[in-house]
C-alpha cells in the first residue's frame, strides 16, 4: 500500500523505457512537460499517469493523486484492492501506469514512524499499476494493491504493484485480465532504504479500499 511516492526522472527516461517495451508514448496536450524532481507526492497533488487516449495511442497525461470518494466528507481514495476488481478502459477511465522513482512505507507503533523508501533494485523507474477516472475538472487516479511480495511484506500487509516491462502493453491496452497481471513482485525486485522526513511528526494516513 502506498500513501506517497518519489518522482525523480526525466521525460527522456520514460520515452526510452517505453520504447524498449515497444510502446510509443506521447504527451497529452502537446509538447514535452518540464518534470521537476519531487521528493514526495502526496494525496491530492497534481501529477501525470501513462494511459490510453481515446484514439488508441498512449499518452502521459495530467491526473491528480486520489479519486473523489463516493461519500461526502471522506478522504480521497488513493489505493484500491485489486482482488475481485475489474479495471477496463473506457471513455471516462480505465487502466494506467504511474511512473515513480520510489514509494514510501512506514513502520513502528509510535510517531514519528520510520519512513522507508522502496525503489527498483536495478535503479530503473518503477511503473505502478493504477486506475484513472475523469472527475469534474481534470482526472484522478488511485494505485492498485495486492498481497505484498517478499520485498514489501516487512513494511506493510498490502503492497502496490510495479509491473515489469513485459506486462506494460498488456495492462495499458486491456489485453489480459487484471488477475493475471496484478501479482506481487518477486523477491529482489525492490530495495528498501531508511528515508526519514525532516521535521516529521507523524506518518500520513493510509487508505486501502
Amino acid at each position: 500500500m502506498c500513501a506517497s511516492y518519489e518522482s525523480r526522472f526525466t521525460v527522456r527516461q520514460l520515452v526510452e523505457a517505453f520504447g524498449h517495451a515497444g510502446i510509443a508514448i506521447g504527451m497529452d496536450g502537446g509538447g514535452l512537460p518540464n518534470l521537476e524532481p519531487r521528493e514526495e507526492v502526496r494525496p491530492t497533488d497534481a501529477d501525470r499517469v501513462v494511459r490510453m487516449a481515446e484514439d488508441g495511442s498512449v499518452v502521459y497525461a495530467p491526473a491528480r493523486f486520489g479519486l473523489v470518494p463516493g461519500q461526502p466528507k471522506r478522504p480521497p481514495v488513493i489505493n484500491l484492492r485489486s482482488e475481485g476488481r475489474t479495471v477496463a478502459n473506457g471513455a471516462g477511465g480505465g487502466r494506467a501506469l504511474l511512473p515513480v522513482s520510489g514509494f514510501y512505507e512506514f513502520t513502528g507503533d509510535t510517531y514519528p514512524k520510520t519512513r522507508w523508501r522502496l525503489s527498483a533494485a536495478d535503479g530503473s523507474v518503477l511503473m505502478l499499476a493504477c486506475a484513472w477516472r475523469a472527475q469534474g475538472p481534470g482526472e484522478g487516479f488511485a494505485l492498485l494493491t495486492a498481497e505484498p511480495g517478499p520485498d514489501i511484506a516487512p513494511y506493510h500487509t498490502r503492497g502496490v504493484v510495479p509491473l515489469p516491462p513485459s506486462a506494460w502493453a498488456d495492462w495499458l491496452f486491456d489485453r489480459v485480465p487484471g488477475e493475471q497481471l496484478l501479482l506481487p513482485p518477486p523477491a529482489g525486485t525492490l530495495v528498501a532504504t531508511a528515508a526519514p522526513r525532516p521535521g516529521a511528526g507523524s506518518a500520513p494516513s493510509l487508505f486501502d479500499l
